[in-house]
């Protein structure tokens, strides 16, 4: 008898898998209509692509021809849509708090006729519990403001007979490379997307793996391959990494191709850093699997590793002078490098050698993960399968008896405790972790100094003194620092002209460059408030004694802004409490979902009506807990905002947690096999999020796409939570969405019952 070789065990393998791939319906659901589904979801979400009509009010006290003016370009402004002008700031609070506007104009008694006295007299606030939106509609209330204001400066101007160009700041002229109209869909499509797929290739191919231990074994496939594992494994591998690059060609075609967006870079380069992805994404299974012999912890660690590869990716926040926790995680996820090569062949036009080091880690990644399976592969094939008690009884006909039953299966079976407990535990300061800095540290900058001049030397000085900034080159040439920029070895590149301090002092300043990385929006919006600060501080200094000789104390009525309920406008504050939400609903629905799951895989006796609601009680006891213990422990830990309104937090919580665990115990029925809730389940997690409008905003979302959202309970649940929690808002003022999570408990309470009712 001939032995076959490696090729043809490979050639087995494969036609193995695809055979059952092509009868398995929940493998060919992860594999093909999630990925499209998904793709539907956020293509749809991200459509409109730039934030529009943003809803804010104005209290006008002034009623002058000044805040008439205001009014006129708010309405005019396509960013914003006035939707309120309540008579006080009393009467505006209730609409911030509820989230009917993002932003709020104050122009007090008397701002027109004491503008260059009362230099603080206008005031925007803005909502920096949802900080994205809030701030961007707040800098268009700004910006309509100083425009209204525009000829009341001229007019002071020629009656003081000063020049009106000595009296305003310098322009600062923005750039945005790669992304110059700031659309959300290339910024956050080109985030999400990627890791999704990079997550839903994660739970396939470890459920690929896994599905051939017994008991912790894999002699049975072992044998079955002839002993040649190596050629077995990237046999069982191979459809997985092809059908999930495929759908990152798909969604590349998408967002470059039909919308329009283009790619800058190589394309080759780009599906070849997918492809290694991809790649390295499997390698990480098949080790994971190999080395832990359960598809329950893998799916664990897969949820921890590839579930937070976004937050963890220096695609939000950047993580330069993090913690060194989150600085070597970052750099240990394979995302981080597939997102650097992405934004930079994708979106900034890199050169293809800045592209080969992220390529070649993933490459590493993916060759190094695989090789290192493969002697744990073989242990694990050496040893004998162990028995495996995997029932779970709970008494038919008694509520305490399943409520009691229920704690007792959940300390007993590790899966669902460590997905109900200590997940919970596990992430309340493992995800955090991502967001220490809060604001972006020391990013590096260019400054272009073709003037050569006290204030080009002041502006390096004022660059250096922020937090966020650090002037880390000064050239002479503008391409030389454009290629920088693209190449990623700065962040921002300011370009000061030539004679540029003279025609400052002399009142015709032609105004300075600003050139920021258009594939990271978060990163480019601070870096664009911080150096038109420093600009405006350098050319301060500049102009003092051109207005001590006009005799003014002040230049120009200044308009201020002030985030409301996120103070410090700390990103982790405001992405960490809507992400905990997430976090409750996927760790409470798993665990749910897993308990049904096991009950259906073992053929557990059908529940009575009583038994129903004594489980369902459990659970939302657990989630209950678990939600209280993060808005009231992690959140005072952490320091973010909190426990606005205590008595409308201990009402909400429940209901909440209601809902979930229905929603679970429904969908877990559904399936075959426990594992199928971690392999399905958890690559939903991101798109939620973004479904629950804290990042992008529910009313720029399609109709439809909202009240699909609202099925899932996380979508109320992050609206009303950060409400509750940093807004202090009152049980009237989310009652909406309370009422939205009381009528999903119910729905969802119906169909599980109806589902565990039956054997």
């Amino acid at each position: 008898m001939t032995t076959p070789t490696g090729g043809g065990v490979f050639g087995r393998a494969l036609r193995a898998e695809i055979a059952h791939l092509a009868r398995s319906r929940w493998d060919l659901i992860l594999l093909i209509a999630m990925p499209v589904v998904l793709m539907i979801v956020v293509g749809a979400m991200l459509f409109q692509g730039v934030v529009r009509d943003v809803p804010v009010a104005v209290v006008d006290q002034d009623h002058s021809a000044f805040s008439r003016a205001a009014v006129r370009n708010m309405e005019a402004s396509p960013g914003v849509r006035v939707v309120a002008q309540p008579t006080d700031l009393e009467a505006a609070w209730p609409l911030m708090r509820s989230g009917q506007i993002y932003s709020l104009a104050y122009i007090p008694r008397g701002a027109e006729k004491n503008a260059f006295r009362q230099p603080d007299a206008v005031i925007v606030y803005y909502n920096g519990a949802f900080q994205t939106v809030g701030s961007l509609a707040a800098s268009a209330q700004t910006t309509a403001l100083t425009n209204a204001a525009a000829p009341l400066i001229a007019d002071r101007a020629r009656a003081l007979g000063v020049p009106a160009a000595r009296l305003k700041t310098p322009a600062v002229q923005v750039t945005i490379l790669g992304n110059p109209q700031l659309s959300f869909e290339l910024f956050l499509g080109g985030l999400i997307m990627p890791g999704v797929l990079h997550l839903l290739m994660a739970c396939a191919s470890v459920m690929g793996v896994g599905r051939e231990l017994r008991g912790g074994s894999l002699k049975d496939w072992s044998a079955r391959m002839d002993g040649r594992l190596t050629a077995a494994l990237a046999g069982k591998l191979t459809p997985y990494v092809l059908t999930f690059t495929f759908w990152g060609a798909v969604w590349i075609a998408w967002l470059c191709g039909w919308r329009g967006w283009g790619v800058e870079g190589s394309l080759v380069m780009l599906l070849g850093g997918m492809l290694a992805l991809m790649a390295a994404t499997a390698g990480i299974s098949a080790l994971l699997v190999a080395l832990t012999g359960g598809m329950d912890v893998s799916f664990s660690a897969t949820a921890i590793y590839a579930g937070s590869a976004i937050a963890f990716s220096n695609g939000t926040l950047p993580l330069l002078h993090g913690p060194a926790f989150a600085r070597f995680w970052s750099a240990v996820l394979p995302f981080t490098h597939y997102l650097r090569l992405q934004n930079e062949q994708m979106v900034l036009g890199s050169d293809v050698a800045a592209s080969l080091a992220p390529l070649l880690i993933l490459l590493g990644v993916a060759a190094g993960t695989f090789a290192l399976s493969i002697p744990l592969a073989h242990r694990r094939a050496g040893r004998a399968p162990k028995p495996e008690d995997l029932s779970l009884h709970l008494p038919t006909r008694s509520f305490g008896g399943a409520f009691v039953g229920t704690f007792a299966g959940i300390f007993r079976h590790r899966p669902l405790s460590s997905t109900i407990l200590l997940a919970v535990v596990a992430y309340a300061f493992y995800y955090p972790m991502a967001y220490v800095g809060q604001t972006p540290v020391k990013l590096p900058v260019a400054v272009v100094d073709q003037d050569h001049s006290a204030f080009s030397r002041r502006l390096v000085q004022e660059i250096n003194a922020t937090r966020a900034l650090d002037a880390a080159t000064v050239t002479a040439s503008p391409a030389e620092a454009e290629h920088m920029l693209r190449n990623g070895e700065v962040d921002a590149v300011m370009h000061i002209p030539e004679r540029f301090e003279s025609s400052l002092i002399h009142g015709d300043a032609k105004g300075v460059g600003l050139y920021l990385n258009g594939a990271y929006l978060v990163r480019a919006t601070a870096m664009g408030k911080a150096l038109g600060g420093a600009a405006a501080a350098a050319a301060e200094q500049t102009l003092t004694p051109v207005i001590e000789a006009t005799r003014l104390p002040e230049r120009a009525p200044a308009m201020v802004q002030r985030p409301l309920y996120n103070t410090t406008e700390g990103y982790g504050s405001y992405a960490v409490p809507a992400v905990s939400a997430i976090i409750l609903q996927q760790t409470l629905l798993l665990g749910a979902a897993l308990f049904a799951g096991l009950r259906r895989e073992t053929n557990a006796q059908a529940l009575s009506t009583r038994s129903f609601l004594g489980l369902w009680a459990a659970l939302t006891l657990i989630g209950s807990v678990a939600s209280l213990f993060y808005f009231g422990f992690v959140f005072w830990f952490q320091d973010y905002p909190r426990m606005g309104d205590l008595f409308g937090l201990i009402l909400a919580v429940p209901v909440f947690a209601a809902s979930v665990s229905a929603l679970g115990l429904a969908i877990g029925s559904l399936f075959d096999r426990h594992e199928r809730a971690m392999q399905i389940l958890v690559g939903t997690s991101v798109p939620l999020f973004f479904l629950g409008g804290a990042a992008w905003p529910l009313f720029l979302m399609p109709e439809p796409l909202v009240w699909l959202a609202r099925l899932s309970p996380s979508t109320s649940a992050i609206q009303a939570f950060v409400k509750l929690n940093a807004a202090g808002a009152t049980l009237g003022e989310v009652g909406p969405e309370l009422v939205t999570l009381s009528a999903l408990a119910v729905l969802w309470s119906t169909a599980a019952w109806f589902r565990l009712k039956r054997a």
